[in-house]
């Protein structure tokens, strides 16, 4: 299990650098940017805490929302990583 905490862990920072350089480039006070944000912390999650909140996204805002917060997600994490495969260690 260490390892797959180390992943997510490094997952995390690479989502997190891919939004500090969005930062500069992006409107940040628009509600395409907080959900970008939105996005990116689920991203961030382990996949059981990533399914607890697409569960509730669920609930509170249909399931046409979650599937789309859910694959957005998703691209999110596989772009990190391939980052983080192309990424000298």
């Amino acid at each position: 299990m260490l390892l797959h905490d180390r992943l997510n862990e490094r997952i995390a920072e690479a989502i997190k650098l891919q939004l500090d350089n969005e930062r500069g480039a992006l409107d940040t006070t628009s509600d395409a940017w907080r959900s970008r944000c939105e996005v990116a912390k689920v991203a961030m999650f382990s996949d059981a805490e990533r399914s607890v909140f697409i569960h509730h996204v669920s609930e509170r805002r249909g399931n046409v929302a979650a599937r789309e917060m859910e694959s957005q997600a998703t691209t999110l994490r596989t772009n990190a990583i391939f980052f983080l495969a192309r990424k000298p260690s």
